[in-house]
């Protein structure tokens, strides 16, 4: 059998963990992750082009994302000052034009 270290006695707290790193648990790496790195000196950047996935997005620039972005949060919070929360967005082509319309999530189109 190993023998064991002799344990130290009468040790401050501060000396007890001397030397010893706690490992990061998941969920600290998870929180760190989720957080938004900022800082306090410099105003935030623009944000810049993200590699692009969809063949749509050949054909808009990044200015155009930002912008349909900006517009859809701001009907989103249009909708929410209207107490409506159960809707979605179609996408639908008429012609040479692209429209988003609200529709209510059971389907239904809405009369207008």
């Amino acid at each position: 059998m190993a023998k064991m270290p002799k344990i130290p006695r009468n040790l401050s707290d501060k000396d007890m963990f001397k030397g010893w790193q706690e490992e990061p648990t998941i969920e600290e790496a998870m929180l760190q992750a989720a957080e938004p790195k900022k800082s306090a000196s410099s105003p935030q950047p623009k944000r810049t082009p993200e590699k692009r996935d969809g063949a749509y997005q050949t054909y808009l620039s990044q200015d155009a994302i930002d912008t349909m972005e900006k517009l859809l949060l701001e009907i989103k919070l249009d909708f929410f000052k209207q107490g409506i929360s159960d809707y979605r967005i179609n996408v639908r082509r008429e012609g040479n034009n692209i429209l988003l319309e609200h529709v209510p999530a059971d389907g239904k189109n809405i009369k207008k």
